[in-house]
């Protein structure tokens, strides 16, 4: 009977645990408290902890889901996109050294087919809104990214980085460090960029920002991390 009931007392402290570990809040499996998370309404979730809704939870995988439906009101301001997006709270430099890594796969059914789910985003010292230097998105199963390569953010360079993805997971680091941008995926250099010319102040974001106003699209990372 004694083990019987230790065997008993076992599985449920381990259903416990694996309920606690996906219970639908992104916050119980990664480190969220750098982040703030930008919805449609628009809407501002400051405090993520135990957070989740339709638009980011937590999957059966214990990975962090984000679902837009591209035809719903409430954008942010200067966009006419929705989003369900992270904004780290940190500003730098581009002479700082930063880091953003994640590994994620796209479940879209946008029209046009066009998703960002990983950026570099200015703003002006006074913090206000300014170009985004960096957009890695994928378009039509492509992974792109969409450089910024004037100090006015007016004009924009697409630079191919692996063909269709699809639902595939991939892996992408983009990183600055002395004026420079690298982005790696899947653990080869796609992309090095000298930003001398960059004048803004900086921040990450990571999610879903479909380009365009028709269709559901699911952004599903199962890493996501800031160095």
């Amino acid at each position: 009977m004694r083990l019987s009931l230790c065997h008993a007392l076992a599985f449920l402290l381990t259903a416990a645990i694996t309920v606690k570990a996906a219970d639908g809040a992104p916050s119980s499996v990664f480190d969220l408290k750098g982040w703030k998370l930008q919805i449609p309404g628009p809407k501002e979730v400051k405090v993520l902890q135990g957070y989740s809704s339709d638009y980011f939870r937590l999957t059966d995988k214990q990975e962090m889901a984000f679902h837009v439906d591209a035809a719903e009101k409430g954008a942010t301001p200067n966009t006419r996109y929705v989003r369900s997006e992270l904004r780290h709270l940190l500003n730098w430099e581009t002479s700082e050294t930063h880091t953003l890594y994640g590994e994620f796969r796209v479940e879209s059914h946008l029209d046009p087919d066009k998703i960002t789910a990983m950026q570099i985003h200015g703003i002006t010292a006074e913090g206000g809104d300014a170009p985004p230097l960096l957009r890695i998105a994928v378009n039509k199963g492509d992974l792109v990214a969409m450089i910024k390569t004037d100090n006015d953010g007016e004009e924009t360079e697409n630079f191919p980085l692996k063909k269709k993805v699809g639902t595939d997971w991939v892996k992408v680091e983009v990183s600055v460090k002395n004026r420079a941008l690298k982005v790696t995926v899947d653990g080869a250099v796609k992309l090095s960029r000298s930003l001398a010319f960059w004048k803004y102040p900086n921040y990450f974001k990571a999610g879903a920002y479909p380009q365009a106003t028709k269709g559901t699209v699911d952004v599903i990372f199962r890493k996501l991390k800031v160095e």
